[in-house]
């Protein structure tokens, strides 16, 4: 897998082993710097191929069985969702000396009579070929309480769920290496699962001694865990509570219709981000198949729009279009057809030829700077998404020939690739007749069906301003949404904010609008509007949202030190606030999509 062949080469300096000598020295470099994934077919030519029997998704514990082991006498449970941002992720990751692709975890705190009993949190890991579930439960000490496996995806390397193994893991705390064969024994045949478990435990050691025993965070922003276990006063029957005999039937059928169905889940990295699809259901085996096929879809869809990996389709694409029409067809020559379609519906706000501007202002290489005004003002007539022309006549449905009018023109997907890349997953997902289904490709998301026995899926909406907190939840539902906003990729100079949201018809980066989330039938949808309606802003933005049908939008910015966020009705319909402490300065306006 491609996700594998990156995580092995990252193992190699964690472990403290030199990269190697000369050219594979700078390519090692290379990949572990900049955190681009190389190519499929390089991944797999450098890498034991995965036997084909190999994937058997296993379901040892559920989320709330977890939680049960450890946290067995707590009479409450809160969850607190920890955001960290890019300065916090890489003091973590210099801490821990590895690459992290979290920016996010959920911190589970077990209380008993008001105290904290432990911290605890679900995380995964890659094996050799697939990622593995698994827990870990801290005291309030810092050392490890308990330690448990709720999926394994692979038929190797299993060894690492049971209890001989991770009762090694008890006692320790964040001041121990954890390091196999000295802190851990190995185990024959297991030894990257072990690897990957040992790295996994340090992650979760470093989350929980960083921040909340070092009192850095408190919980001010744990909410109470939704399966919340009663006390065992709270459960004994009463004339005042008791549930009459009729609804006690009908719950209990209920719980047996759900008793086979589990939480199904697997993560990849692609494009740079995590990939997360999330199914519940009780045909392990068909399911995880489908979930697998997906993933393959989006990295093949990765192959074909990556403007970093030089043999894709795309950069043969940039390099040649400006010097001779290039053949194009199947999902490149897809994605210009659709980008084409909402930078006329967005009057150019949209644009995928911004690539060169965006590269001017330093964002491609994490090396944020103001350009000379001479230099933005020679690059503007480079970015037009009207200098992108699809010569059609005499070719298939699905193919065609495209050129550049501007030598210095440029493709960069990266504002609808993910949301595509979402809906051919998507695709996938239904060949297998499967009903329900989050799919998550670094918060660009699409939702099937409902999870079993709720009305709609629940995703949060960050605070733009606190990453430590969510404005709410939208309830979701045979839909899509994404966020844009101006804290994803940023620099600031004096004081002053630049975001990586550049106006393709200023070349600045976009003023006054913080973030922009939507709703939309598709992926593609939500990917490409999110960002157009940003460069639009409020105003604009709504009216641009009325042109489309079954979209809605939330739009926050900045006005007199304030935060205003404007939401359609469609969109207040379905959010939830969770009415954050302190947020005095936000004000929230509904407006009709016709205002």
């Amino acid at each position: 897998m491609l996700y594998t062949f990156f995580i092995s080469l990252f193992s190699w300096s964690i472990n403290g082993q030199k990269y190697g000598k000369g050219p594979f020295r700078l390519g090692v470099l290379f990949f572990l710097f900049t955190g681009v994934v190389c190519i499929a077919s390089v991944a797999r030519a450098q890498t034991e191929t995965e036997p084909v029997d190999n994937f058997q998704l296993q379901t040892y514990l559920t989320e709330e069985q977890a939680l049960d082991l450890v946290f067995p006498k707590c009479d409450e449970i809160l969850f607190d969702d920890l955001f960290l941002t890019p300065e916090e992720k890489q003091a973590l990751e210099k801490l821990l000396k590895r690459r992290l692709y979290e920016d996010r975890f959920t911190v589970y705190i077990g209380k008993r009579n008001g105290t904290i009993e432990g911290y605890a949190i679900i995380t995964e890991e890659i094996g050799k070929f697939h990622p593995f579930t698994f827990i870990v439960g801290v005291k309030p000490d810092g050392k490890i309480k308990d330690i448990a496996v709720l999926v394994y995806r692979e038929s190797r390397g299993g060894e690492i769920v049971r209890k001989r193994f991770l009762y090694q893991f008890i006692g320790k705390s964040f001041k121990h290496p954890i390091r196999i064969n000295k802190d851990i024994i190995n185990i024959t045949g297991a030894t990257m699962s072990v690897r990957y478990m040992c790295l996994g435990v340090r992650k979760v050691l470093g989350v929980i001694h960083s921040y909340y025993l070092s009192g850095k965070r408190n919980l001010a922003n744990a909410r109470p865990y939704n399966n919340q276990k009663q006390t065992a006063e709270s459960n004994v029957p009463s004339e005042k509570t008791e549930k009459p005999q009729g609804i006690q039937e009908d719950e209990q059928k209920n719980k047996d219709i759900f008793a086979d169905i589990k939480q199904l889940k697997e993560s990849r990295l692609i494009m740079g981000t995590f990939a997360e699809i999330t199914i519940y259901s009780s045909e392990e085996i068909l399911v995880g198949t489908g979930i697998d096929k997906a993933l393959d879809e989006m990295e093949r869809i990765d192959s074909i729009l990556s403007n970093y990996k030089k043999e894709s389709k795309l950069s043969k694409l940039n390099d040649e279009a400006a010097k001779t029409p290039v053949a194009c067809e199947g999902a490149l020559l897809d994605v210009i057809e659709q980008a084409q379609f909402y930078s006329e519906l967005s009057n150019g706000a949209f644009d995928i030829t911004i690539a060169p501007m965006v590269s001017l202002w330093g964002f491609f290489h994490e090396k944020g700077h103001i350009p000379p005004e001479e230099d933005r003002e020679k690059l503007l007539s480079a970015v037009s998404y009207k200098n992108v022309v699809i010569h059609k006549q005499g070719y298939t449905e699905n193919s065609a020939i495209v050129s550049f009018k501007n030598e210095r023109t440029k493709i960069d997907p990266g504002a609808i690739g993910k949301g595509y890349a979402v809906d051919r997953a998507l695709d996938v997902v239904r060949k297998f007749d499967i009903n329900n289904a989050c799919i998550n490709l670094g918060g660009n998301i699409y939702v099937l069906g409902t999870p079993p026995g709720k009305n709609a899926w629940k995703i949060g909406v960050q605070h733009p301003r606190n990453k430590n907190k969510i404005l709410g939840y939208l309830e979701l539902s045979n839909e899509a949404t994404a966020t844009s906003g101006d804290y994803e990729r940023f620099f600031e100079i004096d004081g002053k904010r630049y975001s990586h949201i550049i106006d393709p018809r200023t070349g600045k980066p976009v003023e006054g609008t913080i973030a922009v989330t939507v709703i939309a039938p598709t992926g593609t949808e939500v990917d490409a509007l999110s960002t157009g309606v940003f460069v639009l802003g409020s105003k604009e933005g709504i009216k641009l949202v009325k042109k489309i049908p079954g979209v809605d939008a939330m739009i926050a910015h900045e006005k007199n030190g304030e935060i205003v966020i404007d939401m359609t009705r469609g969109f207040h319909g379905k959010f939830k606030k969770t009415g954050n402490k302190g947020d005095d300065n936000v004000r929230w306006n509904v407006v009709d999509s016709d205002q």
